[in-house]
């Protein structure tokens, strides 16, 4: 049996992929000849194939030449990225266009094919029904052409538009309610064909008959595959003679994403473009080859694309050749620095990666903040200074004179060993020990010393803890005196102290210290991971990490002899939230055959000074606490009628009526009753809560249109439209206040001030707005004398689908009114203020229960009013 179902699968792969009977050899037939007839028929009309000439028995007759019906084994074919490299006549890769390919085909023959429960059933479609018990009956239906079957003695059904899981629960439903003391069983007999189009740069365009599972790769491989002009990153299923689909083939061969490589309906055309833009990389990647571009790349998408570079790969000097106008242009790049990994590669481009030299003889090399890096001439007796030379000559500005690296090649397996020194040490005083004596192969790493332009540090002998004389910036101006301690020397230095007048540079000095980090990491993860390869039983990476109050967090390398100051000046040294009494040391220990963490408290001060040393080993961590109660970026932002608006600094305890005061208080214009107050905590519990909503209304919208069928519901287009504008919506955060109750001293009222508040009082605006349900949605002039009911008469009433009995009032603060018809509607009772909003919401019968539509619509109304008024 096995053996006859590998002869059918052999003639229907090459019938499929030579699309005629006439190629098929001699041999091929004779095995479709030994099927027995039944099954010589159902494969015959399944695959499009004329059975009297396949078989020889009429002189005259002709072959119909029609593109072949596949039956997918899974519902995408099987890509290997290594067999998506075709290379052309000149040996040039071309990724990608070998998967398509016809002569790869993974099809078969396979009876018993599941059908997923999510196939949509059509006019031509074969379902098996069988019941068995008090009566028993087998028959196979099939569906019309107007979506109906036709069940024995019960009748039509109609099942257009459903799916196989549907039709099949329709179908069981019908017969157990009309024949009693049966069981059902449903099953998909044969799927029906659909003809589709192929054209463009196609090895084969023309016609195609497929059954309904088929996707657009599918499709493509029965075709014969794209040819190399064509486009693999812009395929377009078109559809009614639009585009339903715009298909990149890169997404499934290099992320095995396949949410696009959706099914073909009847009447579709695969559409293939010329392919237009495409760079060659060869040398030392993953996957050399020719690349279809797609927009703009840079090198490091290309290298994606490639699968990266090898390890063997010399990244510092990449050649590009580009054809242009002028002529072939020659170019150089640097791919281990940021800039250069952002280079945009552009149409025809040759890139070649080279190999790094196995072997470094007779040469230093200088990585990093020096004015000229690369290798250098190494001589007997060469120290750091010689490499170097001076800081003025041989250094960036920008350079860490107090933490630099030295990395040297130990043995013959390549293993490393780190030493750290002082560049500032070692280039002032060369008879010092962190000048230190160099060897062949050696390399230094100069890293990003992590200052501001404009600051200036200066150090003091510890003697000194009262200054005589200020310290000045490059511009001149006097600093704050604040003195802090060196993590290396111990040393008072002295450090610009953060006014509120420094506030706006917050966000430029915050960008900027990230992109030192990247700097620094970029040097020191080859240097890390190197160690950590090296590393084996008993042998523990020599790295060690530190976190917490200081500037650069993360793993470093463990230097020889390295110590507590040493290992705070490679993390950049401590922030000014360090705590000195105390830190804590975690090491891992074997004890009775089972690895445990130790974990060891010490005074951070004592460490420093050396006064007690602490016992450092390999891939320990390091937390340098921060002083109780210390909060960074403790600003709020006030805007709007304030008489001295702007952003403050406040202390943890602060409260709002304290703040208001330093800024002032407020205009004589301001309207207190409608400020916003915006907390960054309440955004994310508000996002969650939008997520929330969102799923609930999609889910009642998916129980309401099921029950469509059967009711006469109004189409929920109104529902969609709010699921959409939750989609959009932003998160506010907005607190109700009583800044008038606050400015009293109200204990509850008086609230304490969070980080990142912005608070925002607006003038006083005698407007009341109606919103909602209404025949036009408007706003207008405050009147003490006119009513919930009066405003809304003057916005033209309500609409049919309105609810008057849930009418309620957004306050000019936040708050909400809720109806009360006893006194809602009398004259008697005037619960209005300018700057408040009536809404007439939605009622919620009008939608067949949709329930939360009217929260929805609070929701989006204040996130609206309060997003308007808070400014960023």
């Amino acid at each position: 049996m096995r053996l006859k179902k590998l002869l059918i699968a052999t003639f229907m792969i090459a019938l499929v992929g030579n699309a005629s009977a006439l190629d098929l050899s001699a041999a091929q037939i004779n095995q479709f000849k030994s099927l027995p007839k039944a099954q010589q028929e159902a494969l015959a009309r399944q695959y499009g194939v004329d059975l009297d000439s396949l078989m020889g028995t009429s002189a005259t007759s002709t072959v119909v030449e029609q593109a072949p019906a596949i039956v997918p084994v899974a519902p995408s074919p099987v890509i290997n990225v290594e067999q998506a490299i075709e290379k052309s006549d000149d040996e040039v890769a071309m990724f990608g266009y070998d998967v398509l390919s016809g002569s790869n085909m993974g099809f078969t023959v396979v009876d018993d094919f599941p059908v997923p429960l999510d196939y949509q059933m059509g006019p031509g479609d074969i379902i098996n029904v069988q019941m068995f018990g008090k009566s028993t009956q087998d028959v196979s239906l099939k569906i019309d052409r107007d979506g109906t079957i036709n069940l024995p003695d019960l009748g039509p059904i109609s099942v257009a538009g459903q799916t196989f899981e549907q039709l099949r629960t329709q179908v069981i439903k019908v017969i157990k309610q009309k024949v009693i003391g049966v069981d059902v069983s449903v099953s998909m007999g044969a799927m029906r064909t659909m003809q589709v189009y192929i054209v463009g740069e196609v090895t084969q365009p023309g016609a195609y008959n497929v059954n309904a599972l088929t996707t657009i790769t599918q499709a493509l491989v029965a075709s014969g595959g794209v040819k190399q002009s064509g486009s693999l990153r812009n395929i377009q299923l078109k559809r009614k003679g639009k585009v339903v689909s715009d298909f990149d083939l890169y997404d499934l061969l290099l992320n095995g994403d396949t949410a696009k490589d959706i099914r073909l309906s009847s009447g579709d055309t695969l559409f293939i473009p010329t392919r237009q833009n495409s760079v060659t990389i060869q040398g030392q990647v993953t996957r050399p080859a020719m690349y279809e571009l797609k927009g703009r790349v840079t090198m490091t998408g290309l290298l994606n694309m490639a699968g990266g570079a090898s390890a063997q790969a010399y990244l510092s000097k990449v050649n590009v050749r580009r054809a242009n106008s002028d002529g072939v242009q020659q170019l150089t790049l640097d791919l281990s620095t940021p800039s250069d990994r952002q280079f945009i590669v552009a149409d025809g481009d040759e890139i070649r990666l080279d190999k790094v030299s196995n072997s470094l003889k007779n040469a230093i090399a200088v990585r990093g903040e020096v004015a000229r890096q690369g290798a250098l001439s190494f001589k007997e007796g060469m120290k750091v200074s010689d490499a170097i030379g001076s800081i003025e000559d041989g250094l960036k500005q920008s350079a860490d004179l107090n933490y630099a690296l030295l990395v040297r090649q130990i043995n013959q397996k390549q293993d490393i060993e780190v030493y750290q020194f002082s560049l500032l040490t070692a280039l002032t005083s060369h008879t010092s020990p962190d000048n230190l004596l160099l060897q062949e192969k050696d390399q230094i790493f100069v890293f990003d010393n992590g200052l501001e332009q404009g600051y200036w540090f200066g150090s003091y002998s510890n003697d000194k803890a009262n200054f005589t004389e200020g310290v000045k910036d490059i511009n001149g101006a006097l600093f704050s005196e604040r003195e802090i301690i060196d993590a290396q020397t111990g040393a008072v230095v002295v450090k610009k102290e953060t006014t509120e007048l420094d506030i706006a540079d917050i966000s430029d000095i915050s960008a900027a210290a990230e992109q030192r980090k990247i700097n620094r990491e970029s040097l020191l993860t080859p240097i890390v991971d190197r160690l950590k390869e090296q590393s084996g039983y008993l042998l523990p990476a020599q790295v060690i990490e530190i976190s917490g109050a200081v500037k650069f967090p993360g793993v470093y390398p463990l230097a020889v002899n390295a110590k507590i100051p040493s290992i705070l000046t490679a993390a950049g040294g401590l922030t000014e939230s360090a705590y000195l009494t105390s830190a804590e040391l975690s090491h891992r220990v074997t004890w009775n055959g089972r690895s445990v963490m130790e974990r060891v408290n010490f005074s951070l001060k004592d460490a420093i000074t050396g006064k007690y040393p602490v016992q450092i080993s390999p891939q320990d961590h390091i937390i340098i606490k921060s002083k109780p109660g210390w909060k960074e970026g403790m600003v709020v932002d006030l805007q709007g009628e304030f008489v001295f608006p702007g952003t403050y600094i406040f202390q943890r305890g602060e409260t709002l009526k304290e703040v208001i005061e330093r800024a002032g208080g407020f205009t004589e214009f301001a309207y207190p009753d409608g400020a916003i107050l915006s907390r960054e905590r309440l955004k994310r519990q508000e996002a969650e809560r939008l997520k929330y909503l969102n799923a609930q209304l999609k889910q009642e919208i998916s129980a309401m249109s099921l029950r469509r069928q059967g009711s006469s519901v109004s189409d929920p287009a109104q529902a969609i439209a709010i699921v959409d504008q939750l989609d959009k919506a932003e998160p506010v955060g907005r607190l109700v206040v009583d800044l008038n109750k606050a400015m009293t001293g109200d204990k509850l009222a008086n609230l304490l001030l969070e980080k990142g508040d912005k608070l925002f009082v607006p003038a006083l605006n005698p407007v009341v707005s109606i919103s909602g349900e209404v025949q036009y949605a408007s706003h207008h002039t405050f009147n003490p004398n006119l009513t919930v009911e009066d405003y809304i008469a003057s916005a033209g009433g309500t609409k049919r689908q309105a609810d008057i009995d849930r009418v309620y009032i957004v306050k000019a603060n936040g708050s909400v009114e809720l109806p009360n018809n006893s006194f809602w509607f009398s004259r008697n009772y005037q619960p209005l203020e300018p700057g408040d909003t009536i809404i007439v919401p939605i009622n919620t019968d009008y939608l067949d229960g949709l329930s939360t539509l009217s929260t929805a619509t609070q929701i989006l109304y204040q996130l609206g009013v309060a997003w308007s008024a808070v400014k960023d």
